[in-house]
């Protein structure tokens, strides 16, 4: 059940052009704060397909709620890059 940060990453961007119709989405494409590509909602519904992929496809639970998930500065959920590596760190762990 191992993935690697490459899978997570592809999902994440596939997902996110999906919502978008962005077809230039890479790592640094920003999830949250400032020239952030999605709205609030569009957030919600990319979180919940990643909690999904998490759980089925690499079988850790992610909490994507808590307040440090949120942070602008410090968030795991600053660009695609952030997010995938924070997922691929859970499963290591």
């Amino acid at each position: 059940m191992s993935v690697t940060y490459h899978e997570v990453e592809a999902f994440i961007r596939d997902e996110l052009a999906s919502l978008t119709g962005e077809v230039s989405v890479s790592a640094d494409t920003v999830l949250i704060g400032q020239n952030r590509v999605l709205d609030s909602a569009d957030l919600v519904v990319l979180l919940l397909a990643v909690e999904e992929f998490a759980k089925e496809k690499m079988g850790v639970d992610w909490d994507w709620t808590s307040d440090s998930a949120m942070s602008e500065a410090r968030s795991v959920l600053r660009n695609v890059g952030a997010l995938a590596h924070h997922l691929a760190d859970l499963q290591a762990a």
